[in-house]
């Protein structure tokens, strides 16, 4: 779709406050996945949980259980981290897709292209969603 997008090839109904909106929530929405990505980090780099899976402890099972939790924030097959990952970059193309369509909106339509600016303004400085 985006390569549908950039040749001109793609029909679009929406509104310009529409395409601001999108636009911003995207960003956010990218903004929330890299603070829980972070977290993740942070969880995947927890040596000792202490539920008894420290080294010195018998309990083998304790210590399989913490490099699971590891493992599945960040590192290991299908962790939370990676398919955050792959949630971003959905996001990612869904933004560039509506953005290649805007510029070509705006380029087309001068009263269309005003009302995306003073929407987008508005936006930036209430701080809302």
């Amino acid at each position: 779709m985006i390569e549908q997008a950039r040749a001109g090839a793609l029909t679009v109904r929406m509104e310009p406050e529409e395409f601001a909106r999108l636009d911003r929530e995207c960003t956010e929405f990218q903004t929330v996945i890299g603070q829980i990505q972070q977290t993740m980090t942070d969880i995947s780099a927890i040596n000792t949980w202490g539920f008894g899976d420290n080294a010195e402890s018998g309990l083998t099972s304790a210590r399989v259980m913490a490099f699971r939790f590891r493992d599945k924030a960040r590192g290991g097959t299908d962790s939370f981290y990676d398919v955050l990952e792959e949630h971003y970059i959905i996001v990612e193309e869904i933004r560039v897709l509506h953005q290649l369509i805007r510029d070509r909106f705006m380029a087309a339509d001068e009263e269309w292209a005003a009302r995306f600016t003073t929407e987008a303004t508005a936006l930036a400085q209430s701080g809302a969603m």
